[in-house]
């Protein structure tokens, strides 16, 4: 840990892309930067088993006292106001995907950002929160900047997007009137009755917050379709086909968008998701572990499969999986032609894997780049990592 944070916290960048032994013919070129890549990985893959069943003192991954917590705090905050400024110049331009950096940029970039965004355990939670909300504050006034003296009392609340609900219809009036809004500019709601007529009293934030509050009750809710919840009522998206359908995909971009609209105000929201689907955010991979907490029997089963002493065979497995939908069972191939494929003592793990990966992250990939690509409209995923 002390080693990583090290390789992070250099200011001399030159350094890092210096080759870590004197070279010679036919040895392999490796730098700082490349053993800092290589460590964070390591010390990432420790951290996560530990995270999953706990073997090292609760406050072990913390550097805090490598470093000044308010220091660090206002570094950061100044760190990312300057990379949220395109500098025409700069050697590193942002990734077009996602109009942000790479981890691997922002450590060259930025050593606070470096290890918010690669080691982040290394930093209490309760400092990254805080950090957050800064980056929050700097975007918004970024926005006003960049309207103009004329247009900062928009931002301010002089100037609001008008937005009519009917109380019986809170989710789908929602949809339709803010899936494409600005959602970081202020908004201010309306209830209609049941009798077609405006609601008296004027939005001072109270309003919207009951909206905000029924509106997550309605789409977060197992009944709609779009989401299943596992035996910790934590939600991931529901793998069944018509869960993949267009319309199905602009809710989950809808849901993700009033998730970041709740971060970014800084309102709580009740509700859980499954830690293998917040993975997916941050870019990170699921494995066998994660299984457990989506289908325990599944889960268990290819345990026993990988510690099975006796003759697979008697098992009569083959590389497909069977899918339940609405009653219908039928067989996905794992691999091509898996349905005449055995599984051998030799091909297990690979079995094992192409399982849990189906699961995981190929059911759910569709409805997941929807969600996070509607938060990420919101929220920068490096302000979070």
């Amino acid at each position: 840990m002390n080693v990583a944070f090290a390789l992070y916290w250099r200011e001399d960048r030159e350094t890092l892309t210096k080759t870590v032994a004197p070279e010679k013919e036919g040895s392999l070129r490796c730098t700082w930067e490349d053993v800092r890549e290589k460590v964070t990985k390591c010390l990432a893959g420790i951290h996560a088993r530990d995270s999953r069943k706990p073997f090292v003192p609760a406050d072990h991954w913390l550097a805090t006292s490598q470093i000044d917590v308010r220091t660090f705090v206002e570094a950061a905050i100044f760190e990312e106001r300057e990379l949220s400024s395109t500098v025409p110049d700069s050697p590193v331009s942002p990734n077009s995907r996602n109009n942000g950096y790479s981890k691997r940029q922002l450590a060259h970039l930025s050593p606070r950002l470096g290890v918010l965004n690669n080691i982040p355990f290394a930093i209490p939670f309760d400092v990254r929160v805080s950090v957050f909300r800064h980056f929050v504050v700097n975007d918004a006034v970024a926005r006003v900047s960049s309207r103009g003296h004329q247009d900062s009392t928009f931002f301010y609340g002089n100037g609001r997007h008008r937005v009519q609900i009917r109380r019986e219809s809170v989710a789908q009036d929602g949809f339709d009137r803010l899936a494409e809004t600005d959602l970081k500019a202020p908004l201010e709601i309306v209830f209609i009755d049941q009798f077609g007529a405006e609601e008296a009293g004027i939005d001072g934030g109270g309003v919207f917050k009951e909206f905000f509050t029924s509106l997550c009750k309605e789409v977060f809710d197992t009944d709609r379709g779009l989401w299943l919840a596992n035996k910790k009522n934590e939600l991931y998206p529901n793998p069944h086909t018509y869960a993949m359908e267009s319309h199905s995909l602009n809710w989950y971009r809808f849901i993700g968008r009033i998730l970041g609209k709740a971060m970014y105000d800084g309102i709580l929201v009740d509700v859980a998701f499954a830690g293998f689907f917040l993975a997916k955010w941050l870019g990170r991979q699921s494995f066998l572990d994660d299984l457990a907490s989506l289908d325990p029997d599944l889960y268990n089963g290819l345990v026993f499969l990988k510690h099975y002493a006796g003759n697979l065979e008697d098992l009569a497995l083959n590389f497909t999986i069977a899918v339940d939908e609405l009653g219908i069972t039928r067989s996905v191939d794992l691999i091509p032609n898996g349905s005449n494929i055995a599984v051998t003592k030799e091909n297990r793990l690979q079995y094992i894997q192409l399982i849990s990966h189906y699961r995981l992250t190929k059911q759910i990939r569709l409805q997941s780049e929807a969600f996070f690509d509607g938060l990420s409209e919101m929220v920068d995923p490096r302000w979070i990592r």
